[in-house]
């Protein structure tokens, strides 16, 4: 099948499928990761950390099918608001990943959250001795938008024959090797490329945001953005050149009468000693002579200005304006950017998330069919129209006391099952 898509693509596509001429048989990366990480700082790392701290704060569970006899683990009913989002049955574009999706359709009311202490459970709440899940899953994430890749390796216990940890593999030493026959035939890792460890594809999970150039590397959002970077850093550089002239524009000053070259250089010498720099601020110099000032600056206050590239920023990280500067005072419109937020930007990664932790971790504990892995929706439902909702509801005889009961996640009560006449 690959030697098919390669003999479409070979001829004018720029997509890259093989081309494996990096060192180790290694893919070169498409883009600079290590330049990348180094300018993850400012208004970029402020939007990658709002995104990958809300990310982590979605509680991700697991899930298992109704079996007869005894259990395993302790496990709780699934509340109907869940199990509506599990079963995409919400309004709107809100849905888990497919995988879970498939699952939850298929077993319908046959299953069951995991409340009990799960090897899965424990691996993902304690990664490894030094990190637990929360700090790997904001690092997976900042990864994931800085580079456009995220590498976890999983260390099998052979004994136990499943993971006992998780180690990230950062982007920027990590490369693939492509292979002819199945895609992907390993990966090189190490911060030294003349030594690198090799891994097999069973021993990384790979992550990756959608890359139009290239079918192995991700594409980061920072890529997204670079021109608009590049743009504001010569600005920034400007600016400080500017400032640590006294805010002075560069000028050419045209001696109109005879002077000797030893003349012009002294002039210039006492120029450059009495006026340039913050520090000589409201000096002055004086002269004889017929000498005229003319302005060499030319106007760049749009390239590379602050607000455009906040702007470009906030775009290709999918974050509100607003949450970065914290300045609107509109509560209503910032209320209302927040739950764009939470649907455009942060149930997509939610949905991509679980859906590869889906498909590679749990067959690494054998049980990819009997179980799933999904998070909590992280979009807020709008509670004053479905409390307006249940009790037109139950006013009408469409739904029963405990059935709106249920929804809230409240017990029910004696007489609460009859529809009202």
């Amino acid at each position: 099948m690959f030697n098919k898509l390669k003999a479409i693509f070979r001829t004018r596509s720029s997509v890259q499928f093989l081309n494996g001429i990096g060192r180790h048989g290694a893919k070169p990366r498409p883009f600079d990761y290590d330049n990348a990480i180094r300018q993850c700082g400012s208004w970029v790392y402020a939007a990658a950390m709002l995104n990958a701290n809300a990310v982590a704060s979605v509680p991700l569970r697991l899930y298992i099918r109704k079996r007869s006899g005894n259990k395993l683990f302790k496990t709780k009913p699934v509340s109907l608001a869940t199990r509506k989002h599990l079963t995409g049955e919400h309004a709107g574009q809100i849905r888990p990943s497919h995988a879970v999706l498939n699952k939850a359709a298929q077993w319908g009311d046959q299953f069951e959250q995991v409340i009990d202490r799960h090897p899965v459970l424990d691996l993902l709440h304690q990664v490894n001795p030094h990190q637990n899940g929360f700090e790997l899953t904001v690092l997976r994430m900042l990864y994931l938008q800085i580079t456009g890749n995220c590498y976890l390796h999983p260390v099998i216990n052979q004994t136990l024959n499943r993971p006992v940890e998780l180690w990230l593999m950062p982007s920027q030493w990590t490369s693939i090797i492509p292979s002819k026959n199945q895609f992907v035939a390993g990966y090189t890792y190490g911060s030294n490329p003349l030594e690198p460890v090799k891994f097999t594809p069973e021993q990384v999970i790979h992550f990756r945001l959608p890359n139009l150039t290239d079918m192995h590397y991700g594409m980061g959002r920072l890529e997204a953005v670079w021109s608009a970077l590049g743009l504001h850093d010569a600005k920034r550089e400007m600016d400080i050149a500017r400032f640590d002239n006294h805010a002075r524009p560069d000028y050419l000053l045209v001696v109109k009468q005879g002077a000797s070259a030893e003349a012009l250089d002294r002039f210039e010498k006492q120029i450059d000693s009495k006026l340039r720099g913050p520090r000589n601020s409201g000096k002055f110099i004086t002269i004889t002579g017929d000498v005229q000032a003319m302005p060499l600056n030319l106007p760049v206050d749009l390239i590379g200005d602050a607000d455009r590239v906040l702007e470009e920023i906030a775009s290709a990280f999918g974050v509100p304006i607003s949450k970065l500067l914290t300045n609107n005072p509109n509560r209503a419109n910032a209320q209302i950017a927040d739950t764009a937020w939470l649907r455009d930007t942060i149930l997509p990664y939610c949905v991509m998330d679980e859906e590869k932790l889906n498909e590679k971790l749990l067959p690494l504990y054998g049980i990819e069919d009997e179980a799933f892995l999904a998070y909590d929706n992280p979009v807020p439902e709008d509670k004053s129209f479905q409390l307006n909702r249940r009790s037109k509801y139950v006013s009408a005889g469409i739904m029963t006391v405990n059935e709106a009961r249920r929804e809230e996640g409240l017990e029910p009560i004696d007489g609460g099952d009859q529809l009202a006449s």
